[in-house]
């Protein structure tokens, strides 16, 4: 096997585990913040779109302003998409 593939097929592997680390941290941010909101304002763990995002993370930084998940979050998410650009690479994505 070409050292080109094996390059691309680690990089998927990382953005795998960067994603599943991603949403990791998402959920335990979730539940962080459903500890301290009112049972009506709780945020439930199905149906994610982009609002609801926005508002979790506004929740959070009120909630948690010292807080090291989001930033966490954010760089698992940076890191995804070099990973990402390297695998396409690695399987001749970008080829002549």
């Amino acid at each position: 096997m070409a050292t080109r593939v094996i390059v691309g097929i680690v990089a998927l592997a990382c953005v795998s585990v960067c994603g599943m680390i991603a949403t990791f941290a998402i959920f335990e941010i979730m539940d962080k913040v459903n500890d301290r909101l009112p049972k009506g304002e709780q945020f439930e763990s199905l149906g994610w779109y982009l609002s609801k995002y926005q508002r979790l993370r506004r929740e959070y930084e009120r909630l948690f302003p010292d807080g090291r998940l989001l930033f966490k979050y954010r760089v698992l998410k940076a890191l995804m998409i070099p990973c990402l650009l390297i695998g396409a690479g690695g399987f001749g994505f970008f080829a002549r």
